[in-house]
């Protein structure tokens, strides 16, 4: 198979083998973090408040890690290469879910969780190997299969991992998890190519390197730029709002506790696959009709979707809403990665993905945070309410950006030439 890949042009290579990895990457790691609540209750923290506290706060030190280094990866990635970055994202990402499992307490998990946000972001490094070598025509269908690699890593781990805990115990799962991570780490190390560099002068070359990442950033940001990667922020800001709430709301639904881990990752895992199927199927509908389009439609959906949730009140219920959901919210992050990638220079790719990804970290960072405070002083049906809001104000705001500026792609999938020349 891997010679096979190899007669591939470099670009097919690199999109196949990121798209193997980052299936197996976070189908490892995956498996583990749905049991973070409960792993957390088995050391000793049982009230529910307390629980998501600190489920909130792990989430958040990991993307606070993301949101201060990937910027920094991306940009070494620009300069020294991008496999290179893969294997550092992915071997850390192997030894921190095995430490995992030999975690004693919940401040060890904290403190490997903010490690682990700090040396790893595979998802973006595996996007800057891919869009650095894609030609523009194949830049949504590579990014949106990129995406629904990991969405499907995303509904096969929670599954997996609520197995193997419900039967062997939720250490077991953390080691299963990272050897099947260091399977993807052989995978990149053996078949993934460096993509070929567009050529730059030295004296220009010199000048990159001296740069700092904000330096990069203010050189190549432009209104259009700097709103997509306001509008990633508070996407993911929204849909980690709930990520305290569910796992509790799915324990209270689950009448045998024996099969609590197994019903959290079969659910999680549903909504997650059909986020695989509409990311799969948006790449391509991003091409016909552009971007701005498929993307106000997904988002339109997300938001409605929240209300019924509230009056959820069995598992079946629960997990079939979440699923339909999933159809909407998969096709927001292709849609918005490839916006980007279209508005930034080509030899700047992996530095503005790496901000981009900062965006989505710190999102994914404030919002566990947010929701976990909001439940101490309210309800989960507020926390619902609040979601719904948060998502309608975004897509207006996404409306409003396409009203004033225009798709940034075409039907065909090209850039919209712009009247004044760029600089």
């Amino acid at each position: 198979m891997f010679t096979k890949w190899r007669h591939l042009p470099t670009w097919q290579t690199n999109l196949w083998t990121a798209v193997a990895a980052e299936l197996l990457t976070l189908l490892g790691f995956q498996a583990g973090f749905i049991l973070i609540p409960y792993y957390i209750q088995e050391m000793g923290i049982t009230d529910a408040t307390q629980v998501a506290a600190f489920t909130g706060t792990y989430q958040s030190l990991g993307s606070l890690g993301l949101a201060i280094f990937t910027p920094i990866w991306g940009m070494l990635g620009d300069r020294h290469g991008r496999k290179s970055m893969l294997v550092r994202a992915t071997a850390a990402t192997a030894v921190i879910v095995m430490l995992t499992g030999l975690a004693r307490t919940p401040t060890q998990l904290l403190v490997l969780r903010l490690l682990q946000g700090c040396l790893t972001g595979t998802p973006a490094a595996a996007s800057a190997l891919v869009a650095a070598g894609s030609p523009k025509e194949h830049l949504a269908y590579a990014l949106g299969l990129i995406q629904t690699s990991l969405f499907i890593g995303q509904s096969l781990g929670p599954m997996f991992g609520g197995y193997i805990g419900d039967a062997y115990g939720y250490r077991a799962t953390f080691f299963v998890s990272g050897a099947i991570i260091l399977a993807s780490l052989v995978l990149v190390i053996l078949v993934a190519r460096e993509p070929e560099r567009e050529p730059l002068v030295e004296v220009e070359r010199a000048q990159a390197a001296r740069k700092r990442p904000l330096d990069v950033l203010r050189g190549v940001a432009s209104p259009r730029l700097l709103a997509l990667i306001g509008m990633t922020l508070t996407f993911n800001l929204t849909f980690s709002f709930l990520s305290p709430i569910i796992p509790l709301l799915i324990q209270g639904l689950v009448a045998d506790s024996g099969r609590l881990a197994s019903t959290a990752g079969t659910i999680t895992g549903v909504t997650a696959f059909a986020s695989a199927l509409s990311a799969l199927i948006v790449g391509k509908l991003s091409t016909r009709f552009g971007c701005s389009r498929t993307l106000m439609g997904c988002s339109i959906g997300t938001a409605v979707l929240y209300l019924p949730l509230v009056l959820v009140r069995s598992v079946l219920g629960l997990g079939t809403l979440l699923g339909i959901q999933g159809l909407f919210r998969g096709g927001i992050s292709p849609s918005t990665s490839a916006m980007v990638v279209e508005v930034s220079p080509r030899d700047k790719t992996g530095t503005v993905l790496g901000f981009n990804s900062s965006a989505a970290s710190v999102g994914y960072g404030l919002g566990p945070i947010l929701g976990a405070a909001l439940l101490s002083v309210s309800s989960s049906s507020t926390v619902f309410f609040v979601a719904c809001g948060m998502m309608g104000l975004v897509t207006v705001g996404v409306f409003l950006a396409d009203k004033l500026a225009g798709s940034d792609v075409q039907p065909s999938g090209q850039p919209v030439v712009e009247a004044q020349p760029k600089a």
